[in-house]
């Protein structure tokens, strides 16, 4: 009978170990979870804000007065008047085109 309570005490104590075993081992997985997912906050709101920031970045490189400045600086220049070829009709002017591309258009329909 004794060696009976003494293995059920036994048993006992190793059921209570495992349920506290597994508590702890709960606790931890949930803290790691909380790390990570503060993690994931701090990475999704680092990323928001680099992505405001290149959108302002897009937007002031594309503005007019951006581009007409880096043309400058390339050398880039209005075209005269008359240097202008519309592809959907006639030109304002009456002119015709005075590239190669237009002479060579013109000998086409010449022909």
């Amino acid at each position: 009978m004794l060696k009976k309570t003494r293995n059920l005490r036994l048993a006992a104590l190793g059921v209570l170990c495992a349920a506290a075993f597994l508590f702890a081992w709960e606790n931890v997985q949930a803290v790691k979870l909380g790390y990570n997912i503060e993690k994931l906050r701090r990475e999704i709101k680092d990323l928001e804000s680099a992505n405001t920031y290149l959108k302002k970045e897009i937007r002031v490189s594309l503005s007019p007065e951006r581009l007409e400045a880096e043309a400058g600086k390339l050398g880039m220049v209005y075209p005269e008047p008359g240097a202008v070829v519309m592809l959907d009709g006639k030109p304002d002017d009456g002119k015709a085109g005075r590239g190669w591309l237009a002479k060579l258009l013109r000998l086409d329909k010449a022909s």
